[in-house]
């Protein structure tokens, strides 16, 4: 049986603390500080048939970005971009492997297509640069060397999102699938 994977923007304290729950569970695990949602932000969960299993955060970045983000990323972003912040990606162990990392990107892209982002600024690590590369084929680029930051050694990443949801028919997509939107703000794959 599929796992039915939900996306959920948080809009009360007790999503935001499931948010924060898991998030904190994969970046201790992981041995990162934890950082909490921002002002400005929307912070989704995946639920995995009901259960809060998965995080992803996007924030507007001229208007919330941290200081660290905007140090990072201001000489490489242009007036022709429209660009989100993207943090706390987070999937607790017991869902990895089971395509809720997979099901986060398609939501990233869907995302920034509603809003109409161009382009995604993050701090990644260096697996998951290299995946959105090599497996999604979202052109990221590496707009820094490398540095520690919380616990591991992260790569500042230009992502161009645009480039993917304007050539969606391009095979090089075929893993795309939008969201089915349900009611409650709720998406489903």
């Amino acid at each position: 049986m599929a796992n039915e994977i939900l996306f959920k923007r948080v809009t009360t304290k007790e999503e935001a603390e499931a948010f924060h729950r898991v998030k904190q569970l994969v970046w201790e695990e992981s041995g990162y500080d934890m950082e909490y949602g921002r002002e400005g932000s929307d912070l989704y969960i995946a639920y995995i048939n009901g259960v809060p299993g998965g995080t992803v955060e996007f924030t507007p970045y001229l208007e919330f970005s941290r200081p660290l983000i905007r140090n990072l990323f201001d000489d490489v972003v242009r007036d022709d971009m429209k660009v989100m912040e993207l943090d706390s990606f987070a999937v607790l162990p017991e869902y990895r492997r089971k395509l809720v990392g997979h099901e986060i990107v398609r939501f990233m892209i869907y995302y920034a297509q509603t809003h109409g982002y161009t382009h995604g600024v993050a701090i990644t690590a260096p697996k998951v640069f290299k995946s959105l590369n090599d497996t999604y084929r979202i052109r990221c680029e590496k707009v820094k060397d490398p540095f520690w930051y919380k616990g591991d050694e992260v790569i500042p990443a230009l992502m161009h999102l645009k480039e993917v949801y304007d050539h969606l028919d391009d095979k090089k997509y075929s893993w795309y699938k939008e969201p089915l939107e349900l009611k409650e703000g709720a998406m489903a794959r």
